[in-house]
């Protein structure tokens, strides 16, 4: 039982300081950073890719803006009438827009970077986009 005990309190301090050394080394962005400013650092933008991806990300706003409208509207009617399949298959198709459209911006702004930079930015977006389910929640399939 002591060595149990004496492995277990081990493991719990290599774990905490692995985490201490890590927040050391690779501090969190900024609370207050913006997208820009982190896209700017993280794939070394020039100013003239900045500039051209946040004018791409302001015109995306309304575009997301609408769709999350869209689909929050559906959803709504899909839980007064959660039997109701038409309902369901214009959520899933509103979130297949979203999903289609998010996946054509992120490809826009990768476009905009170096090569290098571009393949980094998707091979780190495009899954989270392809993994995001707007309908887990509501249990659509």
């Amino acid at each position: 039982m002591k060595r149990l005990l004496l492995l277990l309190a081990v493991v719990v301090l290599v774990g905490a300081g692995s985490y201490g050394i890590t927040r050391l080394v690779v501090p969190p962005p900024p609370a207050d950073e913006d997208q820009i400013v982190w896209l700017t650092r993280e794939f070394k933008l020039t100013p003239a890719q900045a500039a051209t991806i946040e004018a791409l990300h302001l015109a995306y706003i309304p575009i997301c803006s609408d769709h999350c409208a869209a689909i929050v509207a559906a959803r709504e009617r899909l839980a007064a009438s959660p039997t109701d399949t038409n309902l369901r298959t214009e959520v899933l198709r509103l979130e297949r827009i979203c999903q289609e459209a998010t996946l054509h911006h992120v490809r826009e702004v990768a476009a905009q970077m170096d090569a290098a930079q571009g393949a980094r930015f998707l091979a780190l977006v495009e899954p989270r986009i392809l993994r995001h389910e707007h309908h887990a929640a509501f249990g659509l399939k």
